[in-house]
């Protein structure tokens, strides 16, 4: 993404919002898999460090690490920053003064951050550096740090687990939201009832039995929380019970809703866009280390349940007297 490209990030904005007003999912398992690597990097922190969240969504790096934290009677400073309008949970009251605290602030993009030279400590990210111009926000990072500060970002790895199971919801999805697909019929339906086009009217009515027998087939054997099976029941649910709505608002409702889960469909397909090969990983280091940031650790983390991959991490190091 390039900075200040809001049409890239409003898809983003759209779901931490949507999360935050009390539609926030379980927690995948991926990221119970990943929380250790978070737990283990809070653990290795002095007291008093501060710490950058770079790209941190709905804030789940930096409240793992406050939770960690607060266990540990560490006093930490976390600055979660994030390019899109984020609504994180209200912890604020739950802060002790003396214990770990948070400030999370929005319209922050990585190649423009709005700190001093040399203010942080620590700085960490997962799933959001890469979807960055990587040369620009290394500079911004290395600038951010202090000498000897640290780097820890997790990404999303090409051809992993995580990567397949966002793969098939995206096909999925993208199903759903073709021409012929239900959530792009039931509206068509809709205006056309209202404009009383019969041709085109019946024309699609056609088309959404078929789409519906599609639909039936996404049923069968769906990933867990699946957005298009989600969206094909909701849209043909509003249609059998269409009588009881009003018009307008039904047609306004279903068209927000077809907005979202196109912006679901964005997303998916820039997780898949941004993913990392090993080779990409690789080239990423030699750019860290051509940005003053010398790295320690490139690894795979892996699901102990079946060994499968489901992203990388790299750890990195400010060379002293740099920056």
């Amino acid at each position: 993404m390039t900075a200040g490209n809001t049409e890239s990030i409003a898809p983003w904005t759209a779901v931490w919002q949507f999360e935050a007003a009390g539609n926030r999912p379980a927690r995948p398992q991926h990221d119970l898999v990943i929380e250790p690597v978070w737990h283990e990097f809070t653990d290795s922190l002095t007291n008093g460090s501060r710490i950058l969240d770079l790209a941190t969504g709905n804030g789940v790096v930096a409240l793992v690490c406050m939770e960690r934290a607060r266990t540990r009677r560490q006093d930490l400073r976390i600055d979660a920053v994030d390019a899109a309008d984020i609504r994180p949970p209200n912890i604020s009251a739950d802060q002790e003064k003396s214990g770990p605290q948070v400030r999370f602030q929005g319209g922050v993009w990585l190649e423009d951050l709005p700190f001093g030279d040399g203010e942080f400590d620590d700085a960490v990210s997962q799933y959001g550096f890469e979807y960055a111009n990587e040369v620009q926000a290394i500079s911004e990072i290395a600038r951010v740090l202090a000498p000897g500060g640290r780097l820890r970002l997790v990404l999303h790895a090409r051809g992993g687990a995580l990567w397949d199971d966002i793969d098939l919801r995206h096909k999925r999805l993208n199903r759903v939201l073709a021409k012929d697909g239900i959530v792009s019929l039931v509206p068509g339906l809709l205006r056309a009832q209202q404009k009383n086009e019969v041709r085109t009217f019946k024309n699609r009515l056609k088309k959404l039995e078929l789409a519906t027998r599609e639909a039936q087939k996404l049923a069968q054997n769906p990933p867990p929380d699946d957005s298009a099976l989600f969206y094909s029941q909701e849209f043909l649910y509003v249609w059998s019970h269409r009588n009881q709505y009003k018009p307008d608002d039904l047609l306004r409702s279903l068209e927000d809703g077809a907005a979202f889960a196109r912006g679901t469909a964005e997303r998916y397909a820039q997780m898949l866009h941004v993913a990392r090969s090993a080779e990409q990983v690789a080239a990423l280091c030699g750019r860290l280390a051509s940005g003053g940031l010398k790295v320690s650790a490139m690894r795979q983390i892996c699901n102990p349940a079946d060994g499968r991959e489901i992203a990388w991490q790299v750890d990195a190091i400010k060379k002293k007297g740099s920056g």
